[in-house]
């Protein structure tokens, strides 16, 4: 069960990085500052997660592994909602 807890959580943090790695914007979006730190700051954790599981593997409890993996399947359902803009998880100006 921990292998597959560890192999969902890479692949789920690699889709979440990819993601937002891939998106393009609309030739009429504006910047949004806040966004693109947003955006920024969800690529490195994600990105250094899977990088770090893949790398060093895990030390955390199972129940903790399963409790990551579910806010990241959260996120990643947010994410790609979003088609991959950050500033869309944001409330409006």
């Amino acid at each position: 069960m921990a292998d597959f807890i560890n192999t969902a959580t890479v692949m789920v943090s690699l889709a979440i990085c990819i993601r937002l790695l891939t998106y393009r914007p609309s030739p009429t979006a504006r910047h949004r500052p806040t966004a693109a730190w947003l955006a920024w700051a969800l690529i490195v954790c994600t990105g250094g997660l899977a990088l770090a599981m893949l790398l060093f593997g895990s030390g955390a409890s199972g129940v903790a592994k399963a409790c990551h993996l579910g806010l990241l399947v959260v996120l990643a359902l947010v994410i790609y909602r979003a088609r991959g803009n950050a500033a869309r998880l944001l409330p409006e100006d």
